[in-house]
Formats: C-alpha cells, structure tokens, sequence
C-alpha cells in the first residue's frame, strides 16, 4: 500500500551485479502469467487497490500511456500478473525500458501486490522472475527501478536483490534539475531510513 501519511520524494534505484539474486518461489497454488489482451484491467485493479491510482479508469489511463504508446516492446513478453489459487489476479510487475542518462536501459515497473495478499513473498518471487527474465533476454550488467518515500517498505526488499540508491550531482532524467534531483534524493533516503528504523 502507497503510504500517502509522509511527504513524497522520488528515488531512483540501481544494480550493476545483476547475475547475483537471491532465489524466491511463489507460495504454493499461487502462479505466473504473463499479459494477455485485457489484463490491462487487471492491472489497473491491482495498482488500484494499493492505491497508486484513485480509480480502476485513471489505472486505464496510465496503462495506455506507459504499455502501449509509442513502445517498441509488447507486454505479453514483459508484463508478469501473479494468479491466486482462487484464480484471481493479486500481483503485477514488468521488465520495461527507460531512459538512464538519455540511453535505453531496462528498468523494473509497476510493481504491485493487492493487500489482502500481501506478506507471501509474492513481491519477492515476482522480482527474482523478472531478474530470470532479464538475464535470459541477454541483458547485463545494469538495471534500475523508480521508486519513492511512499513506497518505502518495498525499499527493504530492492536492498535484498542488492539495488542501491543512485546518489549523484547529475539527474539521470529530464524530470528534474542536477539540484532537484540530488536534493530529493537526500530527502528520500533520509525519510525511508528513518521509516524503515521505526
């Protein structure tokens, strides 16, 4: 869940040992799917539900906008949904590009776990099969992800797969200024530090 209690400062995450992870499985009766045409409604229900959107239509929006404008990969191939034994869909998480400096580089996105299935290790699971994934497409070498203080407790578990917070005087992207960008750095490591030692 989206913690909208404490102020909101991006942080951008990296790995550049990306053939070392540690190993999680799926609980059992609980499996992987990959994206087929209509999931797009899962996706929005899912983000929905830890809050990342207020409505299942604006996820709908945003679902459009990052998969499929203007892409040149296809989420069938990228986009991972967790399916409970129950058969319904409790997880979303994709192998993405991104812009890092300017450069095309893969990035983890959109990672979500409905609350009411949280504490499974479904986050866990999904993050070490978008790893196989990336290594399987032949990438190496580097990954990073998006995240920010309100989703510091998913922070805790970047750190187990051994992603860093990119600390630097140069924004990686156009969204910030040099300065925004390491201020608000600084700002969310100290606020998620200070979350995850409550």
């Amino acid at each position: 869940m989206v913690d909208k209690s404490i102020p909101y400062y991006p942080l951008t995450m990296v790995k550049e040992d990306t053939e070392n992870y540690p190993r999680y499985d799926l609980p059992a009766g609980y499996k992987f799917v990959f994206y087929q045409k209509g999931d797009e409604e899962h996706w929005a229900e899912i983000e929905a539900d830890v809050a990342q959107f207020s409505s299942v239509e604006k996820g709908l929006e945003c679902f459009n906008r990052e998969f499929l404008t203007g892409q040149d990969l296809v989420p069938e191939e990228r986009m991972l949904f967790v399916v409970s034994p129950e058969g319904e869909y409790v997880g979303t998480a994709s192998l993405w590009n991104g812009l890092f400096y300017g450069e095309k580089k893969q990035r983890i996105h959109w990672v979500a776990v409905k609350d009411s299935h949280s504490g499974k290790g479904i986050a866990k699971a999904m993050l070490c099969r978008l790893m196989d994934l990336y290594c399987s497409l032949g990438y190496s070498g580097f990954i990073y992800l998006l995240t920010g203080t309100r989703n510091w407790h998913a922070v805790t578990l970047y750190r187990k797969f051994g992603f860093t917070e990119y600390v630097s005087d140069r924004s990686p992207s156009s969204r910030a200024t040099d300065t925004e960008f390491a201020e608000n750095t600084a700002k969310a490591i100290e606020i998620i530090n200070s979350m995850i030692n409550q």
